[in-house]
C-alpha cells in the first residue's frame, strides 16, 4: 500500500515485478507522498525544481494504440530523485524501524538512505523470559550482550542512528557503566534523539550519564524514572524537545536546562515531583508546554511570545496557579483542573483572543460559564459534573463535544458547526424523555436539517436520522450522539459506526426513496468476498471482512420482543424505518478466513 500510494501520486508505473514487492510494504497503510506534503507545502515547488532535469525517463513495456498510431508512455521516476531532506523528513514520521525498512522495496536510493536514518530501541523486558533461561543474571547478559553486540555492528558498518531509546527495569552494578558507554558511543555518533526510561520497579536507582547533557547534536532528549546530577555542566545548544516524566527535581534543575538550552521549543513534564514553581522566560521559541500530575507544584508561569500550545492536568485535591498572560499567541489551551472557578477559567480565557481549540476536562469547580469567541473552532467540555450553565458564543466553531450526565450548554449561533459528539450518562426506567433531551431538540432546531445526519448509539444498536429534527429518545442507557454532515460519504458514516463495535442492528429514519438508503443496503448486503484490505493480518482489515450477514427486518411482522426491537416498532416514523439485523463471524472464523 506504501508503495503503491507513493507510484499513485507521483506517477511512477508498476509493472508486475513490482508487485511481488507491494506485498512487503503493504500493511504500512501510510501516504508518504502526503504526509511529506503536508509539512512541506510551501517548498513544494521549489524542491521539485531542484530535482535533475536530466532524469531519464522510464518507458513502460506496453504501448497505446490510437487510430493506428503508437504511443509510448513514459513517466519521471520521482521517488528515486527526491531532495535527501525530504526523504529523511519522510522516514522521521513513521513510528518503527520495521516500518522504515519497508521503504527499501521503492528504489535502490532509498534502500541506502533508510539504513542512515535509523531508530535503535532496545528493550530490556522483552528479555526477562528468553526460552529455556529462568536466571535473571543471564538474562541480564543477554540483553547487554545484545546492545553491544548492535551498536557495535552498526559502528562498523558506518550507519548513522538518528534515535536511540533504551528501556531498562533491573539494576545491577554493572548497569550504569553500560549506559554511559551506550549512550557516549550515540553521541559521539552525532544522534539526533536520546530517550532513557527506567521503569517502575527501579525507579529512581539509575543517574542520567552525564554525557547526554554535553553533546552538540541533540535535539531530543526524553528520561524517564532516573535521577539528574544538579551539578552536571549542561551544554546542549540544538536541544529542541524535552520530555521529562517520573522524575524528582527541583527549580535549580529546570533554570539549568532551560538558560543552557535556549532553542527548546517543545517541553513536557509528567508526573514529576519537587517541583514547587515553573517559571519560564527566556525561551523565544517555545510553541508547546505540557504539565500532567506533577507532585507539589503550586504556581506555573510562563513567558513565552511563540506559545501556541498549553495543556495542564493537575491533581484532583492540590491546587496550581497558572499565569500565562504574556503568552499572546496561544491557539490551543487544554485544562484539567478539579480546583479552578469559574472567575479563574474567565480570567484565562478571555486573555487569549487567538484561541483556536479549547479543551476542558474534570474541571469540577465550574458551575456558570461563558465562551464567547470569533476565533474558537474546537470546543471540548468532558466530565466537568458541576456545571450548570453554559453559554456558548462561537459564530465560527467547527467541532464539538461533550460528555456528562445532563446537557447544560446552549448555543446562541452554531451557524458553521461541522460535527458535534455528545455522550450521555446512563438513564435508567424513566419513563418520559429526560430533561436534557429538551435542550438536546432546541439545540438541533437551530442547525439546518437538510445538512447534518445524527447518529445515535447505544450499546449494540445504531439508529441514523436524515433529518434531525424529528427525532425521539429510545428506552435504552448510556447513549452517544454523533452529528455528522450530510455530504460525508456513505462509506465514511458506515466505517465509523461499524469499524470499532460489531453491532446487532443498524436503523435509518429516511424516505423509502432515499439514497442514502439504496447505497447502504448495496454496500452491507453485498455478498462476494471483499477484496478493498489487502493486509494478510486481520487487525488491519475492515469491518466488511468479518460482516457474515445482513438482512433486512419487517418491524410490523416481527415478533422480536427485545428492548430495542419493541420501540422501533413503536416509534412514530416506524413508516420510514429500515431496520437491518446484522450477524458477525466469530474469532474462529475470522481466523480462517485471514489465512
Amino acid at each position: 500500500m506504501l508503495k503503491r500510494a507513493l507510484h499513485k501520486n507521483l506517477g511512477v508505473p508498476r509493472d508486475r515485478k513490482r508487485r511481488k514487492r507491494e506485498s512487503v510494504s503493504g500493511a504500512l497503510g501510510i501516504d508518504l507522498c502526503t504526509e511529506a506534503s503536508g509539512i512541506e507545502r510551501k517548498r513544494k515547488r521549489g524542491e521539485l525544481s531542484m530535482i535533475d532535469k536530466n532524469v531519464k525517463l522510464k518507458q513502460t513495456k506496453g504501448t497505446v494504440n490510437l487510430n493506428g498510431v503508437e504511443i509510448r508512455v513514459e513517466c519521471v521516476d520521482y521517488i528515486s530523485h527526491l531532495p535527501e531532506t525530504v526523504i529523511h523528513l519522510i522516514l522521521s514520521l513513521l513510528r518503527s524501524t520495521k516500518d522504515a525498512a519497508r521503504t527499501s522495496t521503492l528504489s535502490k536510493r532509498w534502500r541506502d538512505l533508510w539504513t542512515s536514518f535509523s531508530v535503535l530501541a532496545f528493550d530490556q523486558r522483552k528479555f526477562q523470559k528468553p526460552e529455556g533461561v529462568k536466571d535473571k543474571r543471564k538474562c541480564n547478559a543477554m540483553f547487554k550482550e545484545f546492545v553491544d553486540k548492535s551498536l557495535q555492528s552498526h559502528f562498523d558498518r558506518n550507519l548513522g542512528i538518528y534515535k536511540l531509546v533504551l528501556h531498562v527495569n533491573s539494576f545491577d552494578q554493572d548497569m550504569p557503566h553500560r549506559i554511559e558507554k551506550w549512550i557516549r558511543l550515540a553521541a559521539e555518533n552525532k544522534t539526533k534523539e536520546i530517550g532513557f526510561h527506567a521503569h517502575k520497579k527501579i525507579c529512581g536507582r539509575y543517574m542520567v550519564p552525564r554525557n547526554v547533557f554535553a553533546s552538540e547534536t541533540i535535539t531530543g532528549l526524553r528520561l524517564e524514572g532516573c535521577r539528574v546530577d544538579t551539578s552536571s555542566n549542561i551544554k546542549l545548544p540544538n536541544l529542541q524537545k524535552l520530555y521529562l516524566r517520573k522524575i524528582h527535581f527541583d527549580e535549580s534543575i529546570i533554570i539549568n536546562l532551560i538558560t543552557s538550552c535556549p532553542l527548546i521549543n517543545d517541553l513536557r513534564l509528567i508526573l514529576c515531583s519537587g517541583l514547587n514553581n515553573l517559571q519560564i522566560s527566556s525561551l523565544l521559541k517555545l510553541y508547546r508546554v505540557e504539565v500532567h500530575y506533577c507532585h507539589g507544584l503550586a504556581m506555573i508561569e510562563i513567558k513565552a511570545p511563540s506559545l501556541e500550545t498549553f495543556w495542564f492536568c493537575g491533581k484532583k485535591y492540590m491546587s496550581c496557579k497558572i499565569k500565562l498572560a504574556a503568552c499572546e499567541s496561544l491557539k490551543r489551551l487544554t485544562l484539567e483542573d478539579s480546583r479552578m472557578t469559574d472567575n479563574q477559567f474567565r480570567d484565562r480565557f478571555f486573555k487569549f483572543p487567538l484561541l483556536e481549540k479549547l479543551d476542558l476536562h474534570k474541571c469540577l469547580n465550574l458551575k456558570n460559564i461563558r465562551i464567547a469567541s470569533h476565533r474558537l473552532k474546537s470546543l471540548v467540555l468532558r466530565g466537568c459534573k458541576k456545571l450548570a450553565d453554559v453559554e456558548i458564543d462561537t459564530p465560527n466553531l467547527l467541532s464539538f463535544e461533550y460528555e456528562g450526565d445532563e446537557m447544560p450548554f446552549s448555543f446562541l449561533n452554531p451557524v458553521s458547526l461541522k460535527e458535534a459528539k455528545l455522550s450521555f450518562a446512563a438513564v435508567r426506567n424513566f419513563i418520559s424523555e429526560p430533561e436534557w433531551f429538551l435542550k438536546m431538540r432546541e439545540f438541533l432546531g437551530k442547525l439546518d436539517h437538510r445538512a447534518f445526519k445524527l447518529v445515535v448509539y447505544t450499546n449494540k444498536n445504531v439508529i441514523i436520522h436524515e433529518n434531525i429534527r424529528k427525532i425521539s429518545l429510545p428506552p435504552n442507557c448510556g447513549l452517544k450522539f454523533e452529528l455528522i454532515q450530510s455530504s460525508v460519504g456513505t462509506e465514511e458514516l458506515l466505517d465509523s459506526s461499524l469499524q470499532k463495535r460489531q453491532l446487532e442492528t443498524l436503523s435509518i429514519v429516511s424516505s423509502s426513496s432515499s439514497e442514502f438508503l439504496k447505497l447502504v443496503r448495496e454496500k452491507i448486503t453485498r455478498k462476494e468476498d471483499p477484496t478493498c484490505c489487502t493486509s494478510m493480518n486481520s487487525t488491519n482489515k475492515c469491518w466488511r471482512h468479518f460482516l457474515k450477514d445482513a438482512r433486512m427486518v419487517n418491524l410490523k411482522a416481527t415478533k422480536h420482543v427485545a428492548p430495542w426491537m419493541a420501540w422501533l416498532k413503536s416509534h412514530p416514523r416506524v413508516n420510514e424505518i429500515t431496520c437491518f439485523r446484522l450477524k458477525w463471524k466469530s474469532d474462529k472464523d475470522g481466523k480462517e478466513a485471514s489465512r
